[in-house]
């Protein structure tokens, strides 16, 4: 794992050179407006220089005098595979390091497995309880993204990020109408309204979280919030699924100054990049993970639960890597295998 390091600091308006005056002679306004254009912009590109001496200078020369440090952790793709066991590992060390003082989740993810989601809700949670957690949304943190980060003290987000989608996705139903069958715990087989009631409970989980997370700053009913709507950054700060409109330095510098840190390295950590996280995509079937670039009936899942938001998720006919392989044929054929089983089962 790589770590870049900055330390910043804040400035001073007295530190800045004594203003300039300059004197037009009528007859060269033009001239002199000019002149006093390049020297603005000559002050200008010095500031910026100084500036990134003083806000940017490199880990590696000298952090002695840094009063701490703000870990950027970027989680960025599908949340599945291992990446809860590597937030998991990361944050168990962030926590354990006393020179780390706050995190800033950097998030930009459609969701993912409900399982997964939950390992990561929970870690972010503990951290939470040690540290200040603050969570900046880049292009979106939806559905299972939305749900981890809400242990954040505060949610950051750009004008066109894209958060909400609070629900469950299930996978679609059987064509055949419901057999009637066993329905308890003590009966052979599974009963359809099993997984209908599995899929309300997830979905309430997720409702409640929110509510319970967000719920004095949220301005919608809890019906509304189930409507599993996305709001943009701007709608989002104005209903309260979000906090701030700020870019990542914004959230950084908000971190660092809930940890008390006048002068601050940071520690940029990213996880999601593992080679088994699955390709997700929509079929006619419901969604599937797919395990391999050339997969077989064994490489692709049919997804009874996920929590993504689905206009990020393709059809499986928008990914040509895959479509020669057949899995639209894979997905139906698991299909049918699962509801030829649930109907064995369903026997008496």
């Amino acid at each position: 794992m790589s770590s870049e390091h900055t330390t910043r600091e804040g400035s001073s308006r007295d530190d800045r050179p004594p203003d300039t005056t300059y004197e037009r002679a009528p007859a060269l306004r033009g001239q002199s407006t000019a002149i006093i254009l390049v020297a603005v912009v000559a002050a200008v590109i010095v500031g910026a220089v100084a500036a990134t001496l003083l806000f940017g200078l490199p880990g590696g020369e000298d952090n002695t005098e840094a009063d701490g440090s703000v870990a950027v952790v970027s989680i960025e793709g599908l949340i599945a595979g291992s990446i809860d066991e590597e937030l998991e590992g990361e944050l168990r060390d962030i926590r354990a390091d006393d020179s780390i003082d706050a995190v800033v989740l950097e998030m930009d993810t459609p969701g993912g497995s409900p399982a997964t989601t939950e390992r990561m809700y929970k870690s972010i949670q503990r951290t939470s309880e040690e540290k200040p957690v603050i969570a900046s949304v880049q292009e979106m943190s939806a559905s299972a993204g939305y749900y981890m980060m809400l242990p954040s003290e505060e949610i950051y987000v750009l004008p066109t990020s894209i958060v909400g989608s609070v629900g469950v996705n299930a996978m679609a139903p059987p064509t055949s109408p419901p057999v009637e069958g066993p329905s308890g715990p003590d009966k052979a087989g599974v009963h359809p309204t099993h997984g209908w009631a599995e899929l309300e409970t997830l979905g309430d989980i997720f409702i409640e979280t929110v509510m319970e997370q967000r719920g004095d700053r949220i301005e919608l009913s809890r019906e509304e919030v189930a409507t599993a709507q996305v709001f943009t950054g701007v709608d989002s700060v104005e209903n309260g699924y979000a906090d701030e409109i700020g870019s990542l330095d914004r959230a950084v510098a908000d971190a660092a100054d809930r940890a008390g840190l006048e002068t601050y390295t940071i520690d940029n950590r990213s996880i999601g990049a593992q080679d088994d996280i699955p390709l997700f995509a929509q079929t006619d079937y419901g969604m599937v993970a797919i395990h391999d670039e050339n997969p077989t009936i064994a490489d692709v899942e049919v997804l009874e639960y996920a929590m993504v938001y689905e206009p990020a998720v393709p059809h499986i006919e928008e990914l040509e890597a895959v479509t020669s392989s057949g899995v639209e044929e894979l997905a139906a054929e698991i299909a049918e295998q699962d509801a030829a089983e649930e109907e064995r089962g369903e026997q008496p």
